[in-house]
């Protein structure tokens, strides 16, 4: 009686455990993972718009009162209200962030999702069917066959419909229509990473498409789409927020010998320098993601003749190339944070007094203590990987995009308008 009461049991556990695989499979297949690779760079792009919309380049001072010219002789009056605390401004600020976000987030999943399709109808899952345990590798829907392919073909069209939606709200809100045609764009571009006839993922170009749309595009975008969104936005008759586009370069400014670069660079038109490279800081961070992945499947990639970077190079030329890339970001993001920090030290003093400011004490113990913790997760990621610890490398490489885009934040913040206080007005 015990002996049928225990099959009974276990058998009613074996069906349960079967009802929800599906559910930890659909969980697994939005890969968890890589996300951070696509939350991170939105973060970022925030980040550097919060800072170019406090930069007095993006500020018109139009108010003819003469009071308010007088005070910019000590950095105060209506010309020096911050953005931030104009009423609505923060909440706008959150709204077209939270869009990037969700532009971003659906994309990545619809393009794994849409990856797991391609690779399973292709065969080059095969061996993705077990679990994760034995294989070693993260089990796939598709080659499971626990779930159908047009399902989840079904799943990345979904993702890509809930991008797009939070994409033309993003359009909408910046009043810059074009950024429809950059978001199509994009949903190509994940569609064709592994699916059609000539997928350029099999062709070793999946490294450069992660660069461009998940470190370029995404950190650039977000900054552009946030800044322009406060075209025009200000105190009435007394200071706006003002950009300029790159068709119509004001006479004032090429007469003072600016080019469309250098005012590009600066900021005149919604991305600036700064935003620029701390895009290619989340372009190589997602690449080091990838780069990661590619290397613990190559051997199953040269099988099913998935010409990736790591089977192009070779293994031991991948992880130099891995070696490489991680050492690239961390001088780069070093350098940005250095930047961040010292650029907005004191603009203020500098604009009164024609000193530089220095970098506040928070700022810099942050950081010493960002690039401290940058510098580990890189070196633990490379060590990892010459390990063959393919799933603790892929786990500090989705840390170590996050930390890079939480860091910057939080230190731009913290630098921002930050007053030196030894230096009188």
């Amino acid at each position: 009686m015990r002996s049928g009461i225990g099959n009974r049991e276990s058998s009613n556990n074996a069906a349960s455990n079967r009802a929800h695989a599906p559910l930890r499979l659909w969980m697994s297949g939005i890969r968890p993972k890589t996300l951070p690779a696509s939350i991170a760079p939105v973060l970022v792009g925030a980040a550097c718009a919060w800072r170019l919309l406090d930069a007095p380049a993006a500020r018109s001072c139009i108010s003819i009162d003469e009071r308010v010219w007088a005070d910019l002789e000590t950095a105060q009056g209506p010309c020096f209200v911050p953005w931030y605390a104009y009423d609505g401004a923060f909440a706008r600020f959150s709204a077209m962030t939270l869009l990037c976000v969700g532009v971003a987030l659906f994309l990545q999943i619809a393009v794994n999702f849409a990856n797991d399709y391609s690779d399973g109808v292709r065969g080059t899952d095969a061996s993705r069917g077990g679990s994760e345990a034995a294989s070693g590798k993260p089990r796939r829907l598709v080659a499971s066959g626990l779930v159908p392919p047009r399902r989840v073909l079904a799943a990345a069209g979904v993702a890509a419909a809930l991008a797009c939606a939070c994409g033309l709200a993003v359009a909408a809100l910046s009043g810059q229509y074009w950024l429809i045609g950059v978001g199509a764009l994009c949903v190509i571009a994940g569609w064709c990473y592994t699916g059609g006839r000539h997928p350029y993922g099999y062709a070793g170009f999946g490294e450069v498409f992660v660069f461009v749309f998940f470190g370029l595009v995404a950190t650039l975008g977000t900054q552009f789409a946030i800044a322009r969104s406060f075209d025009g936005f200000g105190m009435p008759d007394t200071w706006r927020i003002a950009f300029e586009t790159p068709l119509t370069v004001p006479a004032k400014s090429a007469a003072a010998g600016w080019t469309v670069w250098s005012m590009l660079w600066d900021g005149e038109y919604g991305v600036d320098g700064m935003g620029i490279l701390a895009a290619v800081c989340c372009g190589i961070n997602a690449m080091l993601l990838l780069m990661v992945n590619n290397l613990r499947d190559v051997d199953d990639d040269r099988i099913h003749g998935k010409c990736t970077l790591a089977v192009r190079l070779g293994a031991r030329g991948a992880r130099i190339m891995l070696v490489v890339c991680a050492a690239v970001e961390w001088m780069v993001a070093g350098y940005l944070m250095v930047a961040s920090g010292l650029v907005a030290a004191d603009r203020v003093s500098f604009a009164a007094t024609g000193h530089v400011g220095r970098m506040p004490g928070l700022a810099a113990l942050l950081l010493l203590v960002a690039a401290g913790v940058g510098l580990a997760l890189l070196a633990g990621i490379v060590l990892n990987v010459s390990r063959a610890r393919y799933g603790v490398a892929l786990k500090l490489a989705g840390l170590n995009a996050l930390w890079f885009a939480v860091a910057f934040a939080v230190l731009t913040m913290v630098a921002t308008g930050a007053p030196d206080e030894t230096i009188a007005a």
